[in-house]
């Protein structure tokens, strides 16, 4: 199996060991507190391990993966290696936190007046870690290395989810802090945040100050004998409650080095002596009495799948395998000003909805971590037992749905970002035989990773999911190619805008553009009642509309877009629309896509979208009425106390009012022209709102519509308006469809037998 000798977990293991073995002691050992989801901060030293590569490595492999067993080489290769590494961090009693994707997080808890010995502690052993794992050499031709980040201080930990589902969470200055360091080094590197070198004996460490306030490289340490260490260490174990030690002796990693230490037991008794010894040695978590109600508290930590597989007595190492299944990266990134516990609060609120969604959609919330920019949520579609056919169709309105909620409803996200990747993966044990984690591993992996980061503000999907989920192309919209870090090939992005967001985003087009080579032919009628309505708008002071109606094929499209042409020539500002028959049910959606397209925000990032139309409202509109536009916009300006204590009604109200303002002081600098195609599907709020708006501001309106629909009371009443101007297209004589179709085939005439 691709996970390796060191994760076949023995047979023999008892349900709670084999529980254990998948947590931290973090959560092993916690004490229960009134509130599952209470605030601790404890002090504590944090080791981050980043294997550098992996990424480029499993994009060799994309390019020439040709059957399973190559994508179980790689997962081979990935699990063996971070297993050693697991092995060594628990000889030196870190406590391993999480293993995501390519990034293993360890924490020492102790009290405050023992972390510099710690630090002294992990140091020694992040040193030893690269000495010895530093480089490794794969037959691909792609080496793996590692960059190593340390921090030390507060650590604050809080469980988030429900009764049924939870996952532990650290959080904090000091956190970010590992992740910085991390960043900052470079491969084969050891990096301390600046708060663990303050707290540091440093006269024991020789570094270079990479940035002043912010971090420090670890060269070496001034040790002269391994042996000197000894005493230290042993000093660092009355700190260590739930160190192992083996028949009343210590097991001191500088003595027997672990992974040849442990490969000599290994060859002396075999696979089963082997991982007894291995847990003996390395975690007392996993050697403790039963107990149904730890057993019922870690259960909810880990997957129902996982937990059916558990309970099954299925061995470990046959709970890997390779499979097809559909990714989610939801990535939230909240305001610097926000305060810890409400942090927590917003990150329970979201963990509870997106849990929720997904589930409901086949899939698994897999693991919730924090990322140099804010938190992240990672989801799984297709695991065993949750395959469905159209799990790419389900992530996507999952996402659309989680998007919006956590952008309306938790108040201090500065950037909702989500990411979908579909394709196969290794899903399996990743780890040590006393530590592992059921991950999933694969080059659509590092792409949904690399996504989120190049197409923020949105929710993004890879062409996979795109043509997989089956839903409509307009649902979606193309995105601009980028460079991804170490994905050679991405292939083509798409933008999931759900039916209400295609509504009003990326709209601003005509079903037809125009002809440059050939006019319109036949139609100086229907463009005397354009010109006509432009005299009308300036002399009246009033606004005009010109209504065509002409049944499927008799060239409404061509008209409109010659009109466009006409407009914009003519000094006009010309916001077109083309509506569908689904846009019909979505109330006043019509206006709130012709105002999405005058305000510039329908074709802007998403996340520059409330900064762009806060430009747009300055002067125009009073600062404390910007939050009106919330909902029917997707931004997040501060809500006032005027508005606050306005009804529903008080705030549509207000919203047409600020409406009719802004068109009104737009139209004294440019003249406006409203282009409606498929008029027939306008909603009857856009009608009415249409109407008043014909009375009151010198705009033009032009439609299109079909004669076999009927329409509603207000657009009859729109149609009843002394400013407005019903005109039947009429079918193009014979002479002039000889000559358009002369223009569409190329040819000066057509044959008098061909022209029946």
């Amino acid at each position: 199996m691709a996970t390796g000798k060191g994760v076949a977990t023995p047979p023999l293991w008892p349900v709670e060991a084999r529980l254990a073995a998948l947590l931290p002691d973090l959560l092993v050992f916690r004490k229960p507190r009134e509130s599952e989801h209470e605030l601790a901060t404890a002090q504590g030293v944090l080791l981050g391990v980043h294997v550098t590569g992996f990424t480029a490595l499993m994009d060799r492999f994309s390019l020439s993966c040709k059957s399973e067993h190559d994508m179980d080489t790689l997962a081979h290769i990935f699990s063996y290696y971070i297993s050693d590494i697991v092995e060594h961090v628990l000889c030196f009693g870190g406590d391993i936190l999480n293993i995501t994707g390519n990034v293993l997080l360890a924490l020492w808890t102790v009290e405050q007046d023992q972390l510099s010995d710690i630090i002294t502690l992990v140091a020694k052993c992040s040193l030893e870690i690269q000495e010895k794992f530093g480089i490794y050499h794969t037959r691909e031709g792609q080496d793996l290395q590692l960059k190593i980040g340390l921090s030390a201080g507060r650590i604050s930990q809080v469980i988030v989810g429900d009764e049924q589902r939870q996952y532990l969470l650290v959080i904090g200055r000091d956190v970010d802090g590992v992740q910085l360091a991390q960043r900052l080094a470079q491969a084969n590197e050891i990096v301390l945040s600046w708060n663990c070198w303050k707290l540091c004996e440093q006269y024991m460490f020789e570094v270079e100050i990479m940035r002043e306030d912010e971090a420090v490289k670890l060269r070496d340490m001034r040790i002269i004998d391994p042996f000197d260490f000894d005493e230290h260490f042993y000093k660092c174990l009355d700190y260590l409650p739930h160190y192992r030690t083996s028949a009343g002796k210590l097991f001191c990693p500088l003595l027997y080095p672990c992974p040849k230490f442990q490969r000599l037991i290994f060859h002396m008794a075999g696979d089963i002596l082997f991982a007894f010894l291995l847990s003996d040695i390395l975690r007392t978590a996993l050697e403790l009495d039963p107990d149904s109600a730890l057993e019922q508290t870690l259960r909810k930590h880990i997957m129902k799948n996982l937990l059916k597989k558990i309970d099954e007595g299925q061995p470990m190492e046959y709970i890997s395998e390779f499979r097809t299944v559909t990714m989610v990266l939801v990535g939230l990134e909240f305001h610097k000003t926000a305060w810890m516990l409400h942090l927590c609060h917003l990150i329970q609120e979201a963990a509870l909805y997106i849990s929720t969604v997904i589930e409901k959609g086949g899939g698994q919330l897999s693991r919730i971590f924090m990322s140099e920019t804010g938190c992240m949520f990672f989801c799984v579609f297709g695991l065993p037992g949750d395959k469905k056919p159209d799990e790419c169709a389900h992530a996507l309105e999952s996402s659309f749905s989680i998007f919006g909620f956590c952008w309306e409803n938790l108040a201090e996200t500065k950037l909702v970002s989500i990411s979908i990747t579909s394709g196969p993966v290794f899903c399996g044990m990743v780890g040590a035989v006393a530590r592992h984690e059921y991950t999933v591993i694969g080059p659509k992996v590092s792409l949904v990773a690399r996504m989120i980061t190049a197409y923020p503000g949105l929710v993004s999907c890879d062409e996979v999911t795109y043509l997989r989920s089956m839903l409509p192309a307009y649902n979606f919209k193309k995105l601009p190619e980028k460079m991804m870090k170490n994905i050679s090939n991405p292939g083509k992005m798409y933008e999931y805008l759900g039916h209400r967001r295609c509504i009003m985003f990326g709209k601003r087009h005509l079903a037809r553009e125009r002809n440059k080579n050939h006019s319109l032919l036949d139609r100086e009628k229907e463009l005397e009642a354009f010109r006509m309505a432009q005299q009308g708008s300036l002399q009246q002071k009033k606004g005009q509309a010109v209504l065509y109606e002409g049944g499927k094929g008799c060239g409404k499209s061509q008209l409109l877009a010659e009109i466009n042409f006409l407009a914009q020539k003519e000094g006009y500002r010309v916001l077109p629309l083309k509506l569908k028959e689904a846009d019909s049910k979505q109330c006043f959606y019509a206006i709130q896509t012709l105002m999405a397209i005058f305000f510039e925000i329908d074709m802007c990032p998403a996340y520059y979208r409330q900064e762009h139309l806060h430009k747009q409202l300055h002067g125009m509109v009073e600062e404390s009425l910007h939050c009106l536009f919330n909902d029917l916009f997707f931004v997040k300006f501060p809500s006032s106390f005027k508005v606050s204590h306005m009804d529903d009604l008080t705030r549509q109200k207000k919203v047409k009012a600020c409406f009719f303002q802004v068109l009104q002081k737009a139209m004294r600098e440019t003249p406006l022209v409203f282009l409606i195609d498929e008029a027939q599907y306008m909603d009857a709020d856009s009608w009415e709102f249409l109407g008043t708006l014909l009375s009151s501001v010198p705009i033009i309106m032009v439609m299109t519509l079909t004669p076999t629909f009927t329409l509603c009371g207000w657009a009859q009443h729109f149609l009843q308006s002394p400013q407005a101007t019903f005109v039947p297209i009429s079918k193009l004589a014979v002479t002039s469809l000889l000559r358009m179709a002369c223009w569409e085939l190329g040819v000066v005439s057509i044959p008098q037998e061909l022209q029946m």
